[in-house]
Order: C-alpha cells, then sequence, then structure tokens
C-alpha cells in the first residue's frame, strides 16, 4: 500500500533542528541542471549498451539493451519531472562518502553517479549504467555518515557484482529455454484448469526469481561489508544500519493523539465537532476473508533482515566490536533537511492526505516548526478541498482499509472523510492565511 512505508518513517521524531521556521523547501525546477544530468545518464546508458554488445552474445545482448534503453526513457521522463533533488551541498557530501570508501576499494568504479531523490523511504538502489539513487529518506532515517555508507557499500556490491545485469540474462535464458516452452504450450492444450495450471507455473517461476533475489543479498552484503570495512568507517555501523531497517519495517508508528485533532482543528469560526471523529467499528472483523493467495514472506523480493543480520554476525563477528563513531556536521544538517523536505516531497506527489498527516504529527511533537507545519496544512487542505469539490478525492486520499492500516491512520482517514466541503474549505482558508 502507498502509504505503508510512509507510516513507520513517523515513529521517531526526535531530530534537533539548525535551521530557522521560515525553511524553504530544495527548487528542483532548474533546467539547467536537470539537462546536465540528462546528459550524463544518457551517455552512461550508451557506455553500459556498448559493455553489454561486447560481453553477451547478441541473444542476450539485444534484449538487455533494448528493456534498458525503455527503462532509460522512464527514469529520464523522472528526473525531468523533478523527482530528484540537484543541491550542491548533499551531492558533495555524498561524492566524499563515496571517494572515502574508494580510497581502499580499487575495484569501485570510476564513474559513478549518485543521484538524490525525492522520496521519503528508507532505501537505495543501483543502476546498472553506473548511477545510483539514495532516497532523502536516508538521512532522515539513518543516525550517522557510516551507515548512508554501509548502505552505499551494499550497493556498490551489487553493481561490481553486476546483478542487474546478470538476473536479465538468467531471465532471458529461462523464457527461451526448451523446458519453459514446452509448459507454455502444455498450458494452450488444456481445456479445463488452465487458469490454475497457469498461476502454478506462474507461481514456481516467481519463487525461483526471489530465491536468486535473496541470494544477491547475501552475496551484496558480504562483498558490501569488506569494502566497508577497508574504510576508517566503524564496522559496527555495517549492522546498525541492518537493524534500523528491522525497526524500519516492524515497529508500528506512534500514531496521532486525539488531542491534536482538536487543538489544530477548533477555529474561531468554526467550532470543534466531536461527530468528525467518528468511525466505523472493525472489532468484529474477519481478516480470514483476505488470505493472500502467494504467501508475502516466501517472495519477498529481499531476505528476512534479521536472517541477514545473523549472518553477518556468524561470517563477521568483528561487526559486534563496538567502535567510537565519526561525527560529522554535514550528516546532521542534511539530515534536517530531509525531515523538512518529508511534507513538501509528499505534496509534491499528490499524497496531499499522507501530508497531513504528516503534519499532525509533526505538530504534536514539534513546536519550533509548528508555524511551517500549519502552512503546509493550508497548502494541503487547500488540494483536498479541490478534490472533493471535483470528486477526485480517492486520488489524493485513501479509503479505510482495516487490513492495512493502523488503529491511527484509519482514525484520521474517517476524520477527514467526515468534513464537509464548507469544513474542509474553512480549514484550508484558515491556515493558508
Amino acid at each position: 500500500m502507498k502509504f505503508f512505508l510512509f507510516l513507520s518513517l513517523f515513529y521517531l521524531l526526535n531530530t534537533s533542528f539548525a535551521y530557522t521556521q521560515q525553511y524553504k523547501p530544495i527548487d528542483t525546477s532548474d533546467s539547467t541542471l536537470r539537462k546536465e544530468n540528462v546528459l550524463r545518464f544518457d551517455l552512461k546508458t550508451k557506455e553500459y549498451i556498448a559493455f553489454v554488445k561486447e560481453k553477451y552474445i547478441a541473444k542476450y545482448s539485444t534484449k538487455i539493451a533494448d528493456d534498458f534503453k525503455g527503462f532509460s526513457k522512464d527514469f529520464v521522463k523522472e528526473i525531468n519531472d523533478g523527482s530528484f533533488v540537484f543541491d550542491k551541498k548533499i551531492n558533495e557530501y555524498v561524492q566524499d562518502v563515496l571517494t572515502k570508501l574508494r580510497k581502499n576499494n580499487k575495484n569501485i568504479p570510476d564513474n559513478i553517479d549518485i543521484l538524490i531523490a525525492k522520496t521519503n523511504s528508507l532505501n537505495a538502489y543501483c543502476l546498472p549504467n553506473n548511477t545510483f539513487v539514495l532516497n532523502m529518506g536516508l538521512f532522515y532515517w539513518l543516525n550517522n555518515e557510516e551507515q548512508l555508507a554501509a548502505v552505499l557499500s551494499h550497493e556498490l556490491a551489487h553493481k561490481i557484482l553486476e546483478h542487474t545485469t546478470e538476473s536479465k540474462k538468467k531471465r532471458i535464458e529461462e523464457l527461451s529455454s526448451k523446458k519453459t516452452v514446452n509448459e507454455l504450450k502444455t498450458i494452450e492444450k488444456i481445456k479445463y484448469g488452465k487458469s490454475d495450471y497457469a498461476f502454478e507455473l506462474f507461481k514456481q517461476k516467481l519463487y525461483t526469481t526471489q530465491e536468486e533475489a535473496r541470494k544477491h543479498e547475501f552475496e551484496a552484503d558480504s562483498l558490501g561489508f569488506e569494502i566497508f570495512k577497508k574504510s576508517s568507517y566503524s564496522q559496527s555501523e555495517f549492522l546498525n544500519a541492518l537493524n534500523l531497517m528491522v525497526r524500519y519495517d516492524t515497529i508500528k508508528p506512534k500514531g496521532l493523539k486525539i488531542e491534536i485533532y482538536r487543538k489544530m482543528f477548533d477555529l474561531p469560526n468554526q467550532k470543534f465537532d466531536e461527530k468528525w471523529m467518528l468511525k466505523e467499528d472493525f472489532s468484529s472483523y474477519n481478516y480470514n476473508l483476505f488470505t493472500e493467495k502467494i504467501d508475502k514472506d516466501s517472495i519477498s523480493s529481499h531476505p528476512e533482515t534479521l536472517d541477514r543480520i545473523a549472518r553477518i554476525k556468524k561470517l563477521f563477528p568483528e561487526t559486534e566490536i563496538k567502535t567510537e563513531n565519526i561525527n560529522s556536521e554535514t550528516f546532521d544538517e542534511i539530515s534536517t533537511i530531509a525531515e523538512l523536505e518529508i511534507v513538501p516531497n509528499l505534496y509534491n506527489t499528490e499524497n496531499y492526505g499522507s501530508a497531513i498527516y504528516a503534519c499532525l504529527l509533526f505538530l504534536q511533537t514539534e513546536t519550533k516548526y509548528e508555524e511551517y507545519y500549519k502552512k503546509w496544512l493550508g497548502y494541503c487542505f487547500s488540494k483536498i478541498y479541490e478534490g472533493r469539490k471535483n470528486y477526485k478525492l480517492n486520488r489524493y486520499l485513501d479509503r479505510i482499509d482495516p487490513k492495512e492500516q493502523s488503529e491511527s491512520y484509519q482514525q484520521y482517514l474517517s476524520f477527514v472523510w467526515n468534513l464537509r466541503l464548507n469544513e474542509i474549505k474553512e480549514i484550508a482558508d484558515f491556515y493558508s492565511k
């Protein structure tokens, strides 16, 4: 669900800020910087395709090249649409972290570009053309530069091992194999139960693919740590970064207190109405009606993080030896920026409902930036008003789904859906002033 990852992001709201209440979100409208990055990305794509054609026979290279060309068009559109941050300080900082890792690791490619995505989740990924993407959420959720370097080391390992390209080659082999061709022919001959047979075949292929992905994650952990430990960073932080992922994946957010609704929506010209807080009773909800056809855990693209941690502890016991951290004021500053960018990022992707929820979470814990988040309440409620008025609110606000959402989020959704059009406008007008 689109909001699941976002929820966990707000479990801890304890960053100390160094910016003023007049913080202005990063401007990503600079067409010159976008153009420069598109040109570099296109050049790297051409270099990658040349590499593929040199390494593999035409049977594989043509398909790999064509697929990546198609992907590249979509990725370039994301750049042009402003999905990435081109901030000099942030870009120079991550390049400096890469330089520290490269110092004693000559196997790290030289021509690596790192882009910062305006995405709030704790994630990073590498593309086969030596383009790496770090989400802004990394700076918010991770505790220090060393953990950022650990994540980057893991992604560098994926690239060095060419996991993406090798996986693509293997898929081509499987699809063109006699076994797969014969299986497809068998399906065509079946008169009854064809869909069940096809689903079982799909499930087998899916499990095989995910098994390979798990293997790649383990390999990237091992090589990633070898890269990381050759740097000056504390080895225990490699493990700590993974431990944060466990917390991020499993801990539910503290959620909103009822008091914040009364505090923020009891307005001079519109008194708080307790009816806004009414919600459906799901206490007798039968969750068994929604059993997944394919078990989510069995096809997870990443193996259980706890298994990865246990494996690293076994292979590299030195990761459990705690040493002094390297403090980085720059990381702390960027972490502050990342937190203040959360709501603008949600707003710019038209997740206005999520943005309001985020504002309220911050407003019940923060006072220093109260005016900043109140301003964004105005922006977001104005969009919610437009959506409700034009019968497009479903586009901006989730419907209640008890099998996927926390009680806090269900309460929040109930509140917004309960508001009448004129009540939404009053809130929007009040906070937009």
